[in-house]
């Protein structure tokens, strides 16, 4: 059997990890290079968690050469597989993937242009050069230096910044010439220990829309694969990912932005290959943030993107290099997603000492749900409050013909994070001690409608001869269609895990029929962080709706399904 000619892809984590598939599916073997990370020991500690949990999901056959600092070992490790092409699957793996095709005569992006696809700083300067408009910006090595350019800039909105870097990490956005010079003062001092930060970038700070413009390249010819629009919040003293939304349609504007972008790949050098570009529409128009050379990140699976987009932007980046003409005919399509998405960034406030996290249940159920990326719950004792991009406490994917819904969805999940933070991690002795008192089983029913087939789901032992009583190990069992339901938990331990108990209440929601109504007491949701307002989330999560009080029982909710 004639052996398979490789492909090597260096970093492939991310939503380049979909590379794997995509080069196995065109009868290539796929060879894995991770590359060397930068910045704090926290930083770098948050990378290798990253990568660890996608080199747990390789498969077997494909080869890994794992990080090394000694370029010319790599490059001989490499050569034995006799690659066709070398290729960036994430940030770290641009620098490493452009010289590694370069030194074996690869396709690829000049090594020459390493900087200005890097660098901040350079990127900024061939933009200047080639006569389009950039962010005025500086590299500073100094307190003195970065007061200069300061009064030289003439605004006190400013961005301090290391030259390179991955998402958020680093980036400080300061009000006047105190902010500046102490966030200076702080990336000075993590450069005495790590020269990741020996340059300092400073940058007049653009307000405006922020977008993504994710392009792929052949031949020097450029194709627009994907667009989004980023909707970032100001806290922990960052401008940190809310949301980022699919663009589906091209409005006033968006023609401008999409011609500069290519201009941008052609200032910088870029002929091969996809670039993740992000860009800040102002009154004056757009203008570059920074360009990746590699595809979008947010660890987005291929089977999301074709349902957003009709096609997925590795698989694109594969043709570029391997089949200029079909790249070339593709080209030639309309702009047309299919679905409006959303991708939530999680943002957690303060750190958080985890008991349970009711997230992992709560979004399952929302209408425009596709998946979530929530590795960092998976067992660890704190989650730490959110600085950047990497440090998110995980990504929910939206996706919905119906766009109002998925607008919904991401608000309601917004809403969670910043006012009823313990629904979404919930911390040890976060739980409510109820004080409220509660009622036998049958005084409870006899304030229903018992006419009809109730279920009752409950963690007491009392059982009825006008309902089925069920605890949560019986639930599973019985019958699926019944008129009405009586949410009975009220024992203290019954909360203390609020994420499987809510998987046992969307369970017991499941067993009634459509128009059934349920009762909860308020020995029940008294329990709940946040109270009634606590229950009210599960519900809107469930899809039910919310009733008004009762006469004369305004204690005990009502909901229909």
């Amino acid at each position: 059997m004639k052996k398979k000619r490789s492909i090597v892809i260096v970093e492939p984590f991310s939503t380049g990890f979909n590379l794997i598939d995509d080069v196995r599916a065109r009868g290539y073997q796929p060879v894995a290079v991770v590359a060397p990370s930068l910045g704090t020991d926290e930083d770098r500690e948050t990378f290798r968690q990253v990568k660890e949990m996608f080199l747990i999901r390789l498969p077997e056959e494909v080869p890994v050469i794992d990080e090394n600092p000694n370029y010319e070992e790599v490059l001989e490790e490499v050569r034995k597989y006799d690659p066709l092409l070398v290729i960036a699957g994430s940030d770290f793996g641009v620098e490493l993937a452009t010289r590694l095709a370069s030194d074996l005569g690869l396709r690829g992006n000049k090594w020459a242009n390493i900087g200005k696809m890097t660098k901040k700083g350079e990127m900024h300067q061939a933009l200047a050069d080639y006569g389009i408009r950039y962010i005025r910006g500086r590299i500073v090595n100094s307190e003195e230096g970065a007061k200069a350019f300061y009064e030289e800039l003439g605004t006190p909105h400013v961005v301090v910044k290391p030259t390179r870097g991955a998402g958020t990490q680093g980036v400080l956005f300061c009000e006047g010439l105190e902010e500046t010079l102490a966030a200076v003062r702080r990336l000075l001092a993590l450069a005495k220990e790590n020269e990741y930060f020996s340059d300092i970038l400073i940058q007049e700070r653009i307000i405006g829309k922020e977008y993504i413009v994710n392009t792929v390249s052949s031949r020097g010819r450029h194709r627009l694969a994907s667009m989004w629009q980023y909707n970032k919040l100001a806290m922990n003293g960052s401008n940190l990912y809310e949301n980022t939304e699919s663009v589906n349609h091209l409005n006033v504007g968006h023609s401008r932005l999409i011609r500069y972008a290519y201009q941008v790949l052609d200032a910088i050098g870029i002929e091969w290959g996809a670039v993740h570009g992000e860009y800040i529409v102002d009154e004056r128009g757009p203008v570059l943030v920074e360009v990746n050379c590699r595809p979008m990140g947010a660890s987005m699976s291929r089977y999301y993107i074709e349902q957003i987009f009709g096609h997925h932007e590795t698989d694109v980046h594969l043709d570029a290099y391997l089949y200029p003409e079909k790249f070339e005919q593709e080209a030639k399509k309309p702009y047309r997603p299919k679905r409006k998405a959303m991708v939530k960034s999680l943002i957690v406030a303060n750190d958080v000492n985890l008991q349970s996290a009711p997230i992992l249940q709560l979004v399952k159920h929302l209408k425009s749900f596709y998946g979530a990326s929530l590795e960092r719950m998976a067992g660890e004792p704190t989650i730490a409050r959110t600085r950047d991009l990497e440090t998110a406490g995980g990504i929910i994917y939206l996706i919905s013909e119906d766009e109002q819904q998925v607008k919904a969805d991401c608000l309601f999940l917004h809403k969670l994070e910043t006012d009823y933070p313990q629904m979404l991690l919930n911390e040890l002795k976060a739980t409510e001690d109820c004080q409220v008192e509660r009622l036998p089983l049958e005084e409870q029913l006899n304030r229903i409608d018992l006419c009809n087939s109730t279920l009752v789901f409950s963690d007491s032992n009392e059982e009825s001869e006008h309902a089925t009583v069920v605890g949560g190990s019986q639930l599973a069992t019985v019958y699926d269609s019944y008129e009405q339901g009586l949410l009975d938990i009220s024992r203290q331990e019954s909360f203390r895990d609020v994420e499987s108990l809510l998987q046992q209440m969307f369970v017991f929601f499941d067993k009634l029929r459509e128009g059934a109504r349920v009762y909860i007491p308020e020995s029940t949701y008294c329990h709940l962080p946040y109270g009634i307002e606590g229950m009210e989330i599960i519900l809107h999560a469930a899809g039910l709706c919310i009733e008004a009080p009762r006469p004369g029982d305004s204690q005990m909710m009502v909901v229909s399904k």
